[in-house]
């Protein structure tokens, strides 16, 4: 009981579930078996229009309180020759998913979402990208599958996070005890020394959500090839600067070469 407690705690200090409809903006609807329930799953196709399949699939999980039905076409959009396919997830709690939001929940339904993707995509790369607390997932899945790359924007080793932000005394003892309840498996620092897919990582450094000191364990611990962007000025959801945006570019297509092997120039 006092787990359980604690656990609904944790999640409700962490995720913001909604449920209310959003316009899905020409995205097509799938749902993904999970248990005795489904996952939401919104995909749509972007790149070369006389393309019978796809060249690569993109595997999107978002924030904490982001939606799949608002999902842009990024990074596809910055890949230009490639027919691209993605998907994005809605997590139980979060539009038409069943279930309640629980971090318990976050393995099962990485794991459930890339096998069936992994199964239409018959072989073609996977890449898999996060958004804040969306990079929990992929990271979880870059330890434990073979995505051909990720793209992660500030992503939170969630313990380490909860303590930075929360643990000043005397409210640290409490703290401890939530940060605990986060399941061993979501430890972003471990699944980011287990992964070698090719990455790129931004770090926005005045991140008041998650500070740039707990983006930065994930950096060094990261175990394959990759390139961070340090976005200086910018906090949480800062869009970037035309300079950072061309340097970003450049690390999507040093990305693309190494998923691909060749360049979008």
């Amino acid at each position: 009981m006092r787990r359980t407690l604690l656990g609904r705690l944790t999640d409700r200090l962490i995720l913001r579930p909604t449920r209310y409809p959003l316009d899905a903006d020409g995205k097509a609807r799938r749902l993904v078996p999970l248990g005795g329930g489904h996952v939401e799953v919104w995909t749509q196709r972007t790149g070369v229009p006389s393309a019978d399949a796809a060249d690569l699939f993109v595997l999107k999980f978002p924030g904490t309180a982001g939606r799949a039905e608002r999902s842009s076409a990024h990074p596809a959009d910055a890949w230009p020759g490639l027919a691209v396919e993605l998907w994005t997830v809605n997590p139980p709690g979060y539009g038409g998913s069943t279930g309640t939001a629980s971090l318990r929940h976050t393995a099962a339904v990485a794991d459930a979402v890339f096998e069936q993707l992994e199964s239409q995509a018959a072989g073609r790369p996977i890449v898999v990208t996060g958004s804040s607390l969306g990079c929990v997932s992929a990271l979880y899945l870059a330890a434990r599958r073979t995505p051909a790359g990720l793209i992660l924007r500030n992503p939170p080793p969630l313990r380490e996070v909860m303590l930075a932000r929360y643990g000043r005394w005397p409210l640290t003892p409490g703290v401890q005890w939530l940060a605990r309840q986060v399941p061993a498996e979501l430890c972003a620092i471990r699944n980011a020394a287990l992964a070698t897919a090719p990455a790129v990582l931004i770090t926005a450094q005045q991140d008041r959500v998650v500070p740039p000191s707990c983006q930065q364990q994930i950096a060094d611990a990261y175990g394959g090839p990759h390139q961070v962007l340090y976005l200086p000025q910018a906090d949480h959801h800062t869009a970037m600067t035309d300079e950072e945006s061309v340097q970003y570019g450049q690390r999507l297509d040093w990305l693309r070469r190494q998923i691909t092997g060749c360049s979008a120039h």
